[in-house]
């Protein structure tokens, strides 16, 4: 029996429930405006390595002429202007956000600004006694660039060094300026945001269910008789608490995935998508209302969808779907296999990992109300629903169960999936990268990089073979010509791949501004490989490793190959092409060559003669 209009709430307190909604993207309250944050966005902010390294550089006895807070939109650079703005101003000459909330300037915010930025013009005769704090979108300044050349502002060096340390091609100024130009860079594009040394464990605490000046304003928490069919709730509660590592964990691999860090907007919208899931609440003006109603249905199925276990992996938005690809559910594990076979046949058994996760919290002084309606609706058999009820109830039980067991950390890891490789590998690269520019590299070190890297590098040579190349008589060989997938080509040239032949390097982000990845505490998402030594004037060839190309190679190695990543693999069609020339470079290459009459397969090799010349022998091979 249901209720068409649930009752009343309590005017007195103000609805948690509200804010968490506010956090997400499309919010008016995911934009921080300096001067101007709301009690919200003031709550919720996290302070990092970042506003420690702004307030380091301001102090300094020497400090910089300025420091640019540099990103993409949402990454917080308003809000690292706005927090020492309120906590340090008058380490500053100025605060500049114009160049914030849009990637490219209109006509007269390319004036405006460079008015503001005059001191640090070429022709400057004065430089500022305080450095000016700069935030900075990176698309805006690109922009800028060109538009201050047309304009006759003199900004060479400054846009040289600005380029310069975020990576970007950059032409060498005109002529030095008249008076020496110091510049910081903190790339908050570089800043992690999940993982270890990441905002997103910090920002779970926010959620923690307290009074007015939490996040999540529990007031109201204490007076609703619907807490107990409020999932929103209870997630908040685990977020803050015995789940918030293992999510922590699926965003830092949902941001591997992608190669770059989520910036701290992208993970409060996928916090507030998982906390208060969209389909269950948005069609509330005051989504209390959604578990008011829930409870006074007794519905259960609203719980368990709403819930953390299942709820963390149906979230939209722009980080929600790389997290649901990791779903305990997705994978081909036994775990999985036995929650799908097993859901809805032992009603008690399927409540005990919901139970479980209660007395974890309950050990902490914490309770989450719904988690026990969660385990009674679930130990309770079903008998009255028809075949197609059935299997949505037993899907949802399943997801649930696994769900569950993957927060409580019961589930077994992996061992032997790509992505595990890849990621211990890349905490391999990690390390040697950090030591590698303090030059503090041991033994110890190496071996660890020899284990990982090498292994990961092995399963590149064998996966690039098999994608486009061919394997004979033990050796790898790639073709010559290689760019056109459907031109067949006959002449395949030998190359080897190992840790010798392609050692880790430091990333463009380290090489292109050490001091400012170290302060942002920047971690690699990418493992680089040098393929060729620099050359005077000209850098050598090298190879970063992303997961999805780690996982298109490692596929083709053991006869899987895709090519639903188009982008990737013609990336990898032309990296293949750099190692077939430089093999086809050194001395003694044995070629792979087919022919086309005889359709057979011959290793070509040169080897000396008497005569001191080189001959070239040829043998059949039948693999």
């Amino acid at each position: 029996m249901t209720s068409t209009q649930p009752p009343p709430l309590s005017g007195q307190f103000p609805s948690p429930l509200v804010a968490i909604r506010q956090m997400r993207a499309d919010s008016q309250d995911a934009v921080v405006a300096v001067g101007g944050q709301t009690g919200t966005q003031a709550t919720a902010y996290v302070r990092s390595l970042v506003d420690e390294a702004i307030t380091e550089l301001a102090s300094a006895p020497s400090p910089p002429h300025a420091i640019f807070v540099t990103g993409s939109a949402g990454g917080g650079k308003s809000g690292a202007a706005e927090y020492q703005r309120q906590t340090h101003e008058g380490l500053f000459s100025a605060i500049v956000e114009d160049a914030t909330h849009a990637d490219s300037p209109g006509e007269d915010q390319a004036d405006s600004l460079a008015r503001r930025l005059a001191p640090l013009a070429d022709d400057a005769v004065q430089r500022p006694a305080a450095p000016l704090l700069v935030a900075a979108n990176i698309g805006m300044l690109i922009q800028l660039a060109p538009m201050w050349e047309e304009r006759g502002y003199k900004f060479t060096a400054l846009v040289h060094e600005l380029f310069t340390r975020l990576g970007l091609p950059a032409s060498e100024p005109d002529g030095p300026p008249v008076l020496p130009l110091h510049v910081a860079v903190l790339n908050l594009d570089h800043r992690p945001t999940s993982g270890q040394g990441g905002l997103l464990s910090a920002m779970l605490q926010r959620l923690s269910p307290g009074g007015e000046e939490s996040l999540f304003d529990a007031r109201r928490c204490g007076t609703c008789p619907a807490v107990s069919h409020c999932p929103a709730y209870a997630n908040a509660v685990l977020l803050s608490s015995a789940a918030g590592p293992a999510f922590d964990t699926l965003a830092r691999r949902a941001a591997v995935e992608r190669g770059r860090s989520d910036t701290p907007r992208a993970l409060w919208d996928l916090v507030s998508r998982v906390v208060l899931p969209p389909q269950l609440y948005d069609r509330f003006a005051d989504p209390c209302e959604a578990s008011v109603q829930a409870s006074q249905d007794d519905d259960v199925a609203f719980v368990l969808a709403g819930l953390l276990p299942v709820a963390a992996f149906t979230a939209g938005g722009d980080a929600g779907p790389r997290v649901a690809a990791q779903a305990p559910a997705l994978a081909p594990t036994r775990e999985a296999y036995e929650a799908f076979a097993n859901a809805g046949l032992r009603p008690a058994q399927d409540a005990e990992p919901l139970r479980r996760l209660a007395a974890r919290l309950a050990a902490a002084g914490l309770d989450a109300p719904a988690l026990r309606t969660a385990a009674e609706g679930l130990a309770k058999p079903f008998s009255s629903l028809d075949s197609a009820q059935e299997r949505a109830w037993r899907d949802t039980v399943a997801r649930t169960v696994i769900g569950t067991r993957y927060f409580l950390k019961e589930l077994p890891d992996p061992q032997g999936n790509e992505e595990e490789q890849f990621l211990r590998a890349l905490a391999a690269y990690d390390r040697w990268q950090a030591a590698h520019l303090s030059g503090s590299v041991d033994r110890a070190l190496e071996e660890d990089v020899e284990r990982h890297v090498g292994a990961m590098v092995a399963d590149l040579a064998e996966g690039f073979a098999a994608l486009f190349g061919a394997r004979a008589a033990g050796s790898t060989f790639l073709p010559v010509h290689n760019y056109d997938a459907r031109a067949q080509t006959r002449a395949h040239v030998q190359f080897r791949l190992s840790l010798t032949d392609a050692p880790p390097v430091p990333d463009r982000p380290s090489e292109s501004d050490p001091e400012g990845t170290r302060r942002v505490g920047y971690r690699p998402m990418t493992v680089t490989l040098r393929l060729e030594p620099d050359q005077p004037g000209r850098p050598g060839a090298r190879l970063a490793v992303d997961l999805p190309s780690y996982r298109i190679l490692s596929g083709a190695k053991r006869g899987m190959a895709s090519s639903s990543d188009a982008e990737r693999v013609y990336a990898l069609r032309r990296a293949a092409g750099t190692l077939a020339r430089l093999a086809a470079d050194q001395a003694g290459v044995a070629m792979l060559v087919d022919d086309p009459e005889s359709e057979c397969r011959y290793i070509v090799e040169p080897r000396p003669t008497f005569t001191k010349k080189l001959a070239l022998s040829a043998r059949m091979v039948t693999e």
